[in-house]
């Protein structure tokens, strides 16, 4: 254990020794399948300039590590800036104006050479509101090529239902359904036309445009591949302004929860599977102090565990390469360093557990503790413990069936809630070189199912029982 790391522990055990404790209890429902997590779960959402960047190469090894630690996932890159990047197959002789942004052969050619490195699937967004359907029909023409069966499908557009809102600008005030619907069409026209046989996934909406996701999975159906729509829990510029209280409370769950069951019901009515495609703990950047601290890191377990509960094939956490808000991996430009934020650790934490059938729970706790359960194909039950206390440690009973007796606990934990750095997983801490090892798993043994462990505040064990 690295000295640092074990200080910044200490001095957390004497924070907690002045807390009361909770208790919790835990039966695990092991009869109760809730459902099966698709091998591709985890996914990573980056804004559409990211591959105009340099930042997608096949040379670009620490970022190859930091996506392939995650293991089988699908990466999307959308966000507002695909409607503010245009595709050219040569490259501009002039710089675009400010704000805007070119993807050319040579991003495209680094991007997919990227991909097939990490062994990824790929949402393409193309921009709709230039409306110009030819541009992006050759762009995907170009894609498909170079790509391959490495693409998952390709988005048109992002949030349509907000193009007429301040903050995008995009269309007239009033802009709704009726008129996406007539500009969808004659961009999917054109480009099946030029590209026939290829997946699209869509319509890629915000948590408050079900009005245009309804009737869209509806309308689309026989066309869409894939459903998929948006979600932040909270806004960085609502007032009040997000706190780690609010992003790891019962509220926040439930909004969470109802969201999914709102949308994956509409699109498997529709016939269709749903994705959450762009997520994150603050819609506008995320919070500083809040999105990019280890309370993130908790807050995003039982975020990932929840979605996967309720009707999502798949979660793409937005990341923004930069140093501040809600990003999982960031990015120093002065000097060229890439780093991750606690919120990744989560990702990992999930990479671990989170695969095979999802198992019901139940949980009794006098403080805010919530549980999941996950059993593998390789018969190992792994019920996942989230103590969201930010000042107080529980004592958790975890009750399984008779036959498991031994196994090991994996914590997810740092100094404090609100600290950035150290953060580790299994005592592991990412390398600077985006490598990454799961350093100890802690025994357990329990007596005929049951099983006995101790949570500090803000953290998360894993018990894997053989």
């Amino acid at each position: 254990m690295k000295l640092s790391y074990l200080l910044s522990v200490l001095a957390f055990s004497c924070v907690l020794s002045q807390a009361a404790d909770t208790t919790t209890t835990v039966t695990v429902l092991s009869e109760k399948v809730i459902a099966t997590i698709p091998e591709d779960f985890i996914g990573l959402s980056y804004e559409k300039s990211a591959v105009t960047e340099n930042h997608f190469r096949p040379d670009n090894q620490v970022l190859i590590n930091l996506h392939k630690n995650l293991g089988p996932g699908v990466l999307r890159f959308g966000g507002n800036k695909v409607e503010l990047t245009q595709w050219s197959r040569e490259t501009p002789k002039e710089k675009p104006a400010k704000g805007l942004y070119v993807a050319t052969t040579s991003d495209m050619d680094k991007f997919y050479a990227f991909i097939k490195l990490i062994d990824w699937k790929v949402i393409h967004a193309v921009n709709l509101a230039s409306n110009k359907p030819e541009v992006f029909a050759d762009e995907i023409n170009y894609a498909t090529k170079i790509g391959g069966n490495s693409i998952l499908g390709f988005e048109i557009g992002n949030e349509p239902d907000h193009y007429d809102k301040d903050t995008k600008n995009l269309r007239e005030k009033g802009y709704a359904y009726p008129q996406y619907k007539s500009e969808l069409e004659k961009a999917q026209e054109v480009i099946l036309k030029k590209n026939p046989g290829i997946k699209l996934i869509g319509p890629a909406v915000t948590s408050g445009g079900f009005k245009f996701f309804e009737p869209c999975v509806n309308d689309y159906k026989k066309k869409l591949s894939l459903a998929t729509s948006h979600f932040y829990p909270t806004s960085a510029i609502s007032t009040p302004p997000p706190t780690c209280e609010s992003l790891l409370s019962e509220n926040s769950k439930t909004k969470t929860i109802g969201m999914c069951k709102r949308f994956a019901g509409a699109a498997n009515k529709a016939g269709l599977l749903w994705r959450l495609a762009e997520c994150n703990s603050a819609s506008m950047g995320g919070t500083n102090g809040v999105s990019d601290v280890f309370a993130a890191a908790v807050w995003g377990t039982d975020f990932l565990f929840d979605v996967a509960e309720n009707g999502s094939v798949g979660v793409n956490l937005h990341t923004i390469f930069g140093m501040n808000g809600y990003t999982a991996i960031s990015y120093d430009k002065d000097k060229k360093v890439y780093a991750v934020r606690p919120l990744y650790y989560s990702l990992l934490l999930f990479k671990d557990a989170g695969h095979g059938k999802l198992i019901r729970t139940e949980a009794k706790s006098s403080g805010n503790v919530v549980t999941h359960a996950t059993l593998g194909n390789d018969g190992k039950l792994r019920v996942i413990v989230i103590n969201k206390e930010l000042d107080k440690a529980t004592k958790a009973v975890v009750l399984t069936d008779s036959k498991r007796s031994k196994g090991t606990v994996t914590r997810l934990s740092a100094a404090s809630p609100t600290i950035q750095a150290p953060v580790s997983y299994g005592e592991g801490t990412v390398n600077k070189d985006g490598t990454w090892t799961l350093d100890k798993r802690e025994d357990i043994k329990g007596a005929a199912g049951k099983f006995e462990v101790t949570l500090p505040a803000c953290s998360v064990a894993v018990l894997t029982l053989e």
